[in-house]
């Protein structure tokens, strides 16, 4: 995981199965792609985002200045998302629906300067808004991760943020909302990977090509979770 981790979270369980996550859900959808100058994205995705990772180790671990507030929780996520958001939109690629969810992709195309820039940029506002603890926590769990990225995979496209809001289950959002960034990669011949904490999702992500999961552990949370690549088709 590079230090500008932004996180993903997964597809959630059918709700027999359970999970922690809160869910990724999935609906037909219209999506909208935000160019690097202008991301298009409705403030209502964000609080989609927040609702569909709020349970994700992660998020829970960085929210900590949020105590047991859930909608502390989701405010402070939300900004966080933002942050994600304007990240994306500059140096990589973010597709959404409406307020339905959104998917950030850092692809590694602006060059070295501009990631530098990016990188900064959100680094500076994320020590406010996640406190001393939360920061802390933040960068500590970036730092364990990124030791356990391959070398190899230095150049490739990176999965940051996938979300789903819960209303919108079962119909297909997620796939859509990666569809057009994996139909890319493919044509210019570029791999991508992602993280998840949520095994029942690895089944989901091996349909769209993403393959050889390695599990590794997070010291920080102590929560196990899954590296998947995905090689151009």
């Amino acid at each position: 995981m590079h230090a500008y981790l932004g996180r993903m979270g997964v597809p959630a369980p059918p709700p027999s199965a359970g999970g922690d996550n809160g869910g990724f859900l999935f609906v037909a959808c219209v999506m909208t792609v935000a160019p690097a100058s202008a991301p298009v994205v409705a403030p209502r995705a964000l609080h989609a985002l927040a609702l569909a990772l709020a349970g994700d180790p992660f998020y829970r671990a960085v929210s900590v200045a949020a105590g047991e507030h859930a909608g502390q929780r989701a405010q402070l996520l939300e900004a966080y998302f933002q942050l994600a958001l304007d990240e994306a939109a500059q140096v990589g690629e973010v597709h959404s629906h409406g307020a339905d969810g959104a998917a950030l992709w850092l692809t590694r195309e602006a060059g070295p300067r501009a990631i530098a820039v990016a990188q900064a940029v959100r680094s500076q506002a994320l020590q406010p808004l996640l406190g001393p603890q939360g920061y802390q926590t933040y960068t500590d769990i970036c730092s364990a991760m990124a030791a356990q990225v391959p070398a190899a995979l230095d150049g490739a496209w990176y999965l940051s943020i996938l979300g789903v809001h819960p209303a919108a289950r079962g119909q297909g959002l997620a796939q859509r909302l990666l569809a057009p960034t994996l139909a890319r990669a493919d044509r210019v011949g570029a791999a991508s990977y992602l993280e998840t904490f949520n095994p029942l999702s690895l089944p989901f992500y091996e349909r769209l090509g993403f393959g050889g999961a390695v599990e590794c552990r997070e010291p920080v949370t102590g929560r196990a979770y899954w590296l998947l690549v995905r090689q151009p088709g």
